[in-house]
């Protein structure tokens, strides 16, 4: 059997393990209205440093007695909900847990199902008669933290964002009480959720500074994995800054991904959990595992708590998230991209895109700058700069470092707000810079070996639905064992620039491609995007 590698959002189904809720759901009054300099007041923190070369410990008990009494377990009602997994995505030893508490074609059997064959989940877990009456049972559960004494949660969106009603689960000195829980604010591209119970005295946990982990610091994950509430591993922190992961997303819109990696064991159930380090101090929430199985493997994701608290703090004043917004599409460089630019490494994050009337286009950004670092940080990729962009607010101004011909130079720029809705390239004006209109000569002409390609013309744009503001010459037949082909090039896609030239007829693109002899640059628009191709031409 094929085994791949899934990433995957740690909230499990729920049936494992019951606990006692509420009989019913009852309205919750919306808390009023916080401001987040009062809010931060609540919160408990503690920056100082982990001290350096400290000894081995012989038991955490005394940082897992102050973590888990924040520690609840949360369980979500309604809504979309987490997607049943296929049966072949289970390891076979699962499965009769899997037949036991969703039947054998996925859909949950009821408490008073009267399976097939004398056996619970034998059947295929339908009800010949469905009870109007039967109880709510939750689609899935998750875990989360409490960070002020008046009931304030944190938790990941994919726990709660798409739920109708949610329970939290506290229990304290022995005593487990279930409260209904209210959403204050969910940002779905870090993962992020804030809710809140109406209870007061509750214990809190201690927020730590993330910036100031290192790799191999001692870190324990809390939480309800398979609902197991109030279950501690430990492990240590395996990397810090991982990005283009792909786990957090909303639709076609990339996420923000800045995630600590760690070998404690994190398993579904954990979802929304804290991360906290050798003093008991929260460091991240605990969000996805990277496995060929859907269980543990070592190797698990956690939001950093500083990335967190910003988006928190947005979430208290404002409902939603501000980010900052340049309006530029980016690239990382390969190898060949950097020497091609003419740079001696791989860091920077090339400027494919400006979009017109955007703050970059204002500053005097231009296709092919490669930004290497913005505010003195060092942008080592597209992801980086993405997030410190992010991270700032509407109106703030930055000064980027950029390399242009060779040359580094600073360009300030206002940031403006990020657009609400779906990704940049689908929301604004596309514009190349290089007006429309067309040469004269070639209608159509083979430019490099595989890849034959016509002037645009009415027909050829309605064929390939290419936007009249888009300018070059496009793909109409393409080799499939072609390098462009293996390269990702593809029929109808719009060849824009050669060689970093503008191109607006065959003609001239053909003439640009004979000027290197190896390797030839596209800069391609494809339904929305633009891409850069480095295709070898021998």
């Amino acid at each position: 059997m094929k085994t791949t590698t899934r990433l995957t959002h740690i909230l499990t189904a729920a049936g494992l393990l019951t606990l006692s809720v509420s009989p019913g759901f009852a309205d919750i009054k919306s808390p009023p209205k916080l401001a987040a300099g009062e809010f931060h007041s609540r919160l408990l923190t503690d920056a100082t440093p982990l001290p350096d070369g400290g000894q081995l410990q012989m038991s955490y008990a005394t940082v897992v007695e102050k973590i888990l009494p924040s520690v609840v377990t949360i369980f979500a009602y309604g809504g979309k909900g987490e997607e049943t997994p296929e049966i072949e995505d289970i390891p076979p030893q699962l499965r009769p847990f899997f037949y036991r508490f969703f039947g054998e074609d996925g859909i949950p059997d009821t408490e008073d199902d009267q399976p097939r064959g004398g056996q619970r989940g034998g059947g295929n877990g339908r009800r010949n008669a469905p009870e109007p009456e039967a109880p709510l049972k939750p689609n899935g559960v998750g875990s989360g933290f409490i960070v002020s004494t008046d009931g304030y949660i944190m938790t990941n969106n994919h726990v709660v964002g798409e739920a109708d009603k949610i329970e939290a689960v506290v229990e304290i000195n022995g005593v487990t009480r279930t409260y209904v829980a209210k959403v204050i604010g969910t940002d779905p591209l870090t993962d992020v959720a804030l809710i809140k119970i109406d209870a007061t005295g509750l214990p809190q946990a201690t927020l730590g500074d993330s910036d100031k982990l290192r790799v191999g610091d001692i870190v324990l994950a809390a939480g309800a994995p398979m609902e197991l509430n109030r279950s501690v591993t430990q492990g240590i922190v395996s990397a810090l800054g991982r990005s283009g992961m792909n786990i957090v997303r909303r639709g076609r819109t990339a996420g923000y991904e800045d995630f600590i990696q760690t070998d404690a064991s994190i398993n579904p159930g954990n979802s929304g959990g804290p991360l906290v380090d050798a003093l008991g101090r929260v460091v991240g929430i605990n969000t996805a595992i990277l496995s060929r199985s859907g269980m543990n493997a070592g190797i698990g994701f956690a939001i950093p708590v500083n990335m967190a608290m910003r988006i928190v703090e947005d979430l208290i004043d404002n409902g939603s998230v501000r980010r900052g917004f340049l309006g530029i599409e980016l690239e990382d460089l390969d190898r060949e991209k950097a020497e091609m630019f003419g740079l001696q490494d791989q860091g920077g994050a090339l400027v494919r895109r400006v979009t017109d009337n955007s703050p970059a286009k204002e500053a005097g950004v231009e296709v092919g700058d490669v930004v290497t670092a913005l505010d003195g940080l060092r942008v080592d990729g597209s992801a980086k700069l993405r997030l410190i962009v992010s991270a700032r607010k509407p109106g703030t101004e930055v000064t980027m470092t950029v390399l242009r011909d060779g040359q580094s130079m600073p360009i300030k720029a206002k940031l403006g707000e990020l657009p609400g809705s779906g990704p940049v390239a689908q929301t604004e004006e596309s514009s190349n810079g290089f007006g429309r209109g067309g040469v004269t000569g070639q209608n159509m002409a083979e430019i490099l070996p595989g890849v034959t390609v016509q002037n645009l013309t009415p027909a050829t744009r309605e064929r390939y639905d290419v936007p009249q503001e888009i300018t070059g010459v496009i793909v109409t037949k393409l080799d499939t064992e072609s390098k462009a082909a293996a390269m990702g090039m593809e029929e109808g896609d719009v060849i824009m620039n050669v060689n970093k030239n503008p191109v607006r007829a065959v003609g001239e693109a053909r003439e640009m491609a004979k000027t290197n002899e190896k390797t030839i640059l596209l800069k391609v628009y494809r339904a929305g995007d633009t891409m850069l191709f480095m295709v070898n031409k021998n």
